[in-house]
Parts: C-alpha cells; sequence; structure tokens
C-alpha cells in the first residue's frame, strides 16, 4: 500500500468531513445569510412596522413607560425589557416575560415583578434589547407613545420564536435539536475552521501557478469548471469565511478562547449572564427608574440610555445600555450593571475604556453578525454563509465524477484483462 503525504491525508481528511457533514454545515451557513438581513427583510418586502403619529415633547420617566405598558398588558406577564427610541418620533417598546412560578419580589412602585424565566440576551456587548414581534418569553409586547403615554399596539402572547426568523434562529443556533443542538454548533464551527484552514493546505499552489489556480478557465470542462469555482471562490472568500466561523465558535465557546487570550492580555467574560447579583433577605429590591438613576450616574452626560433588561430572577442585576455619541451600532453601547437589592452599580463596560482582550471579546458578536462595520462587511457576511453550498455542490460534483472516473478506469482494466 502506497503511504499517503501529509497532504493526501489532509486531503482525505478535508473530502470525509465535508462529504458527511455537509447538509448541517449548508443550513449553518444559509441560516446566517438569512439573518444577516433579518432587521430589512421587512421593509424590502413592503411589511415595514407600522408609522405611528406621536407627540412632541419631553419622553416620560422610564419607570412611568414601563408602568403604563404594564396596565395594558394586564396580569398574567411582567415588565422584561424596554427598548427607547433612537429618534424622537419613535414609539418605546416594552417586551414581557410570562409570569411563570413565585416572583422573586420585584418592587411594585413602578408597575413591575420579576418572573423565574431566563430573558433572552441582547448582543454581547450590552446593545439594546432586539428581536421580532412578540417579546421575550412569549408574554407579547407593547409599543407606547414615550410622550403621551399612549398605548398604540399590544400584541399578546406571542413566542419570539415564532415565525420564519425564530425558525432561522433556531436552526442557526442548536440545529432545533433539544438540549445539544449549541454544542453540535459549536464543534461545526471547529469542523468549518479546519475546512477552511485545510482547503488553502491543500490547494496552494506550485510556483507558477498562481494565475491558472485564482482564475475560473473559460470553455472548461465540468470537473475543471467545479474545480475552479471550488478553489477560487475559496480562496477569495477564506480571510471572511474564517472569521465567521472563528467567531460564531466563540459565541458558543467563550471560555475556553478567553482563556488562551488572557495568557497574553486581561479578558473578562462579556456575556451578560456572567453577571450576577446575591439576593437580600428582607430587602425590597429597587424598581426600574431608581436604577435608571444610578445608571444615568454612573455614565457621562452625552450617553442617552438606549435600553434596559429587568431582572427575571433574584439572582439578576438590571442592565442598561447606554448609546455612545456617533455610534450606530448597539454591540458598542455602554452597559451598566445595577444591583436590585443592594441599590447600587456593580460595574460599567464602557468599550472606549476596555482592555484589549476585553475588546477582542467585545466584537466577536458584531464580527459574526455582520454588524458594526458598514454595509460592505455586512455583504460580505452574507456571502459567506453560501459559501458551504458553493462548496458541496461543487466538492460532491468533482467526488462523483473522479469517482466514476476511477470505476469507469477499473472497468476498462478487468476488460482488458
Amino acid at each position: 500500500m502506497k503511504r499517503m503525504t501529509f497532504r493526501q491525508l489532509l486531503q482525505e481528511i478535508h473530502l470525509w468531513l465535508a462529504l458527511i457533514l455537509f447538509v448541517p454545515l449548508v443550513i449553518l451557513g444559509l441560516t446566517g445569510s438569512i439573518l444577516v438581513y433579518h432587521d430589512d427583510f421587512p421593509s424590502w418586502f413592503g411589511s415595514d412596522e407600522t408609522r405611528y403619529t406621536l407627540v412632541s415633547g419631553t419622553p416620560r420617566p422610564v419607570g412611568a413607560i414601563v408602568a403604563a405598558a404594564q396596565s395594558a398588558m394586564g396580569e398574567g406577564v411582567k415588565p422584561a425589557a424596554i427598548t427607547l427610541p433612537a429618534v424622537p418620533g419613535e414609539p418605546a417598546l416594552v417586551r414581557f416575560a410570562r409570569a411563570q412560578g413565585q416572583a422573586s419580589g420585584q418592587g411594585q412602585s413602578s408597575g413591575q415583578g420579576q418572573a423565574t424565566g431566563q430573558a433572552q440576551a441582547p448582543a454581547q456587548g450590552g446593545g439594546a434589547p432586539q428581536g421580532g414581534p412578540g417579546g421575550m418569553m412569549g408574554g407579547g409586547q407593547v409599543r407606547i407613545d414615550p410622550v403621551s403615554l399612549a398605548v398604540l399596539d399590544v400584541q399578546k402572547g406571542m413566542n419570539r420564536q415564532g415565525g420564519f426568523f425564530g425558525v432561522m434562529h433556531q436552526l442557526h443556533g442548536s440545529l432545533m435539536i433539544p438540549g445539544a443542538g449549541r454544542d453540535i454548533v459549536g464543534w461545526l464551527g471547529v469542523v468549518m475552521l479546519f475546512l477552511g484552514v485545510s482547503g488553502l493546505i491543500i490547494w496552494w499552489p506550485r510556483p507558477g501557478q498562481w494565475r491558472q489556480q485564482l482564475t475560473i478557465k473559460r470553455n472548461a470542462t465540468t470537473l475543471r469548471l467545479n474545480r475552479d469555482l471550488h478553489n477560487t471562490f475559496g480562496f477569495w472568500g477564506l480571510a471572511v469565511f474564517v472569521i465567521v466561523s472563528f467567531t460564531g465558535l466563540y459565541i458558543v465557546y467563550p471560555q475556553p478562547i478567553n482563556a488562551v487570550v488572557g495568557l497574553v492580555t486581561p479578558v473578562r467574560d462579556l456575556r451578560p449572564n456572567a453577571v450576577t447579583v446575591q439576593p437580600q433577605e428582607g430587602v425590597t429590591p429597587i424598581d426600574i427608574a431608581t436604577a435608571v438613576g444610578l445608571g444615568d450616574a454612573a455614565v457621562a452626560h452625552e450617553q442617552k440610555l438606549q435600553g434596559a433588561f429587568m431582572p427575571q430572577r433574584p439572582d439578576q442585576p438590571y442592565r442598561l445600555s447606554y448609546a455612545l455619541p456617533g455610534e450606530s451600532s448597539t454591540f458598542f453601547n455602554t452597559t451598566v450593571f445595577v444591583d436590585p437589592w443592594k441599590a447600587q452599580v456593580i460595574e460599567v463596560r464602557d468599550p472606549r475604556e476596555m482592555s484589549a482582550g476585553d475588546t477582542f471579546a467585545l466584537y466577536q458578536r458584531p464580527l459574526h453578525y455582520g454588524f458594526g462595520w458598514g454595509p460592505i462587511w455586512q455583504f460580505l457576511v452574507f456571502l459567506s454563509g453560501l459559501l458551504p453550498l458553493l462548496f458541496s455542490i461543487t466538492g460532491l460534483t468533482m467526488w462523483w465524477m473522479k469517482r466514476r472516473r476511477r470505476q469507469n478506469a477499473a472497468l476498462a482494466r478487468q476488460m482488458a484483462e
């Protein structure tokens, strides 16, 4: 038996991993491409949000807005998050979680409470609450005029994970596999990284063959055409493909990657649920209005509150998101965590004051989602999600045609013998 070279062995592993896993890899890629333009689809297809006529003037305090939204929703749900308008003339959005189990004792002075369910987290950087219709944890949502407190729209009992985009989120995040799905997606990210790097090594041309390897030949045979498509798009799209694959892996497994980064520069776990509080016996937790007052005092005056998450468990803090001047992406907001039991700010995450390691961690989600670096990067991330489909089609075609060639050659030898 002929001994394989390293390159040949790498090519065999590359081939069989791609053959075995091409279906889930294509699903991850296509769903990722769709989700890049999640917020743009409604306007593209003529189903943009209703435009409301609002009262001009100074917005009311956050506590008053939340209390008015709670009155409109009624019983059985608890406020989970509020998104304030980025510009005047837009409504505020208050989202609710189902009130399941025993409430944790949220202060009732502003008409609030807590549910035991974990609210969905926003971007790692602490952006303003995001998401489609239906609110968090299926509790619903209320759009409200922040100046007059007039209720503009009420949606009750809709599940955030429903609908087309809900399915896309579930497929991309866990392949809709309960329990182990997220880990499977993480390991598929490892496979994508390996396929990208190994593909570059396998492809690397000999001197004088670079131009041939980076172009698609005219009037090529079917095999040559598929090889040229596979190699050319693989080379030109490799950098974005590797970045998106790595950042996806980081989102699933930040701790081990942070441990490696921490050998060079300090890095914190920037996930929202990394900050917890200790419930205090016999103490009434503060309401959202008090929490916002503490948050306002902890940031520079030019930073404006853009959104807030209310605690859904006794060990959760308030999480307040403040927009930086001139920054359009909520991924780079300043996040303030407020302990509802001790009535004090426990952590401030200002991107302008982060270490190199924290900045590295902060950038992973916007890089993966295609946000924060303009429409060109967004489009490149969209295209990278199409590459697994292209690689699967061209790779399978090449494999099948070479297999048929070998079978025909073997048959010809047998007939000759």
